[in-house]
């Protein structure tokens, strides 16, 4: 033990002990670890919305129509946060972490302020800015991990994503001890506090709602998210620990200069900021110009895949993990209070478990065959919550199922297109761009027909998403495997040059005339060539005085 803490440490040059990473495994290890414990804090504040689903809508007074737009607004939020973020993550790759670390503050105190939300457009205002943070958090973690383990990233990826479903199950677990005494449904006396969208769903038979003194537990999920950026920084500190003296010591250099010198009349600031916007225009437009230049159809092809991809994977996974604890307490199952949250915990724990197995089969098995068979019993597990009996056993097999199958998809898919294309912030834009697509359009179709015609069309609206799913695996898989293995292109560009190099020095070591004419140096004949100057003068000389006196 005390030799790894004496590994980490490093005596700076001005005599100061520096904590540092002294071998690279341990700040990849360190790193994926604050990744893992960031992606539990983004299931813990994007999944407690499910089993306070209901509480919500209690709260705002709305039904599964306004809360299924409420949602969608979160999912426009993240396509702007994605759009933002992966801009910043491919233009300052260095400050991803800080990027990171203001993401979960964002989502810590929306996450506070959620509860509090007494009116629809409230809520669906905080539920925006927590989409913006999402984005934002995803556009640089995932680049930032893809770079940390490069080619072998696969596996890492799985890793990472199982902390989404580690949150999401401790969200359950969080909400249960504060769940309050059960308010009748079949009230028929509506006031101001009656969950008015509730009531109006076409199931005819009494239930109870299971509303959630909320507060506590969201604070304390905003806690915890504030508690991984404080081990973020830690990292970040250990990582780079010159970081902090070099920022303040140009910041020192800077205030000083700028107090010394003397101020500038104000017709020169405006011709140097109208300077600036020309040759920030001047920027923009080449950097537009390079990037129409740089797309291929290579590049569209990968850009298409990864967007009609991960439309199906998230909003298929988004349409699930919201509504499935409404239809599990008043769909065709109708399971008890404790039931529902106990499904819930299954359905995440699942979630997690699968993510972290497909890490360790992922060392082993080809990514695209990974994908194709979780594509395949996704559907397979959805066609069995319409077609098998509605009894309380079948639903926890078919959602065990569903889940397991399901979770690795988005990590799985991220893998495969790493395997032909770099995981850049632009690439991640368009990932969150499908994925906020898809979350948008099928969580306000499914609150729209939920409240429009009950809960039975929970089960068809998610085998819809697994079709599609399906075929769009594989149409991902297609065009990957038309592109190829960038790995397998870089080694193959380098095994080439390195014949050519040996084949070069075999022909130059083959040809005799070529070894006498380079056998001589440069350097050794710039060295040589006063000194034999001087000898051959000398003989020279002596020669000549010899012959006069023999002719004397």
């Amino acid at each position: 033990m005390m030799d790894e803490i004496g590994e980490s440490v490093v005596i700076s040059p001005t005599g100061r002990r520096l904590l540092r990473f002294r071998k690279t495994i341990h700040a990849k290890i360190a790193k994926t670890s604050a990744l893992c414990f960031t992606w539990i804090c983004l299931g813990l504040y994007s999944e407690v919305l499910g089993p306070t689903l209901p509480t919500l809508m209690h709260n705002t007074r709305s039904d599964y129509e306004h809360i299924g737009m409420a949602l969608s607004t979160r999912a426009i939020g993240l396509l702007f946060g994605s759009l933002f973020g992966g801009i910043l993550s491919d233009r300052f790759k260095g400050l991803r972490g800080v990027f990171i670390m203001s993401s979960l503050i964002v989502g810590a105190i929306s996450t506070i302020i959620v509860p509090w939300c007494s009116d629809i457009i409230a809520l669906t205002l905080v539920l925006f800015i927590a989409g913006v943070s999402h984005g934002f958090l995803t556009t640089n973690g995932n680049p930032l991990l893809a770079s940390v383990w490069e080619a072998k990233a696969a596996g890492p990826f799985s890793l990472m994503h199982s902390g989404y479903g580690m949150g999401a199950a401790i969200a359950p677990l969080l909400i249960k001890p504060f769940t309050l005494p059960s308010v009748p449904k079949n009230d028929t006396t509506i006031t101001s506090d009656t969950p008015t969208g509730i009531n109006a769903t076409n199931n005819n038979t009494a239930k109870d709602l299971v509303l959630v003194d909320a507060v506590v537990p969201y604070s304390i999920i905003s806690g915890i998210i504030f508690s991984c950026v404080a081990y973020f920084l830690c990292i970040i500190c250990i990582d780079q620990p010159t970081f902090i003296l070099t920022t303040k010591r140009d910041k020192e250099k800077i205030t000083s200069s700028s107090s010394t010198a003397s101020p500038l009349p104000d017709k020169k600031l405006h011709e140097k900021s109208s300077i600036n916007l020309s040759k920030l225009y001047k920027r923009f437009h080449s950097f537009c110009l390079r990037t129409s230049r740089s797309v291929t159809k290579t590049k569209i092809l990968v850009i298409c895949c990864t967007f009609v991809t991960f439309f199906t994977v998230v909003g298929n996974e988004r349409v699930f993990g919201k509504f499935m604890f409404t239809y599990a307490l008043y769909g065709p199952v109708r399971l008890s209070t404790s039931d529902g949250y106990l499904i819930n915990l299954i359905y995440w724990v699942c979630f997690c478990s699968a993510r972290i197995i497909t890490f360790f089969i992922a060392l082993y098995i080809s990514e695209n065959i990974v994908l194709i068979t979780l594509a395949f019993g996704t559907l397979l597990s959805s066609i069995g919550l319409i077609v098998l009996p509605h009894t309380k056993f079948w639903f926890f097999l078919c959602t065990t199922l569903f889940s397991l199958f399901k979770s690795p998809l988005f990590p799985a898919t991220l893998g495969c297109i790493n395997n032909a294309s770099e995981i850049s912030g632009f690439l991640v834009i368009i990932v969150n761009f499908g994925s906020s697509s898809g979350a948008t359009l099928l969580q306000y179709t499914a609150g729209n027909l939920i409240q429009t015609h009950g809960q039975f069309v929970f089960p068809y609206l998610v085998m819809g998403t697994a079709c599609l799913l399906v075929i769009t695996a594989c149409i991902l898989i297609i065009g990957l495997k038309h592109i190829g293995s960038r790995f397998r292109r870089v080694s193959n560009i380098s095994s080439e040059s390195m014949g050519d190099t040996i084949d070069n020095n075999n022909n130059i070591n083959s040809s005799p005339l070529q070894t006498k004419t380079i056998a001589p140096t440069l350097p050794r004949t710039s060295a040589i060539i006063p000194k034999s100057f001087n000898v051959e003068e000398k003989l020279f000389n002596v020669d000549l005085n010899n012959n006069e006196s023999n002719k004397l």
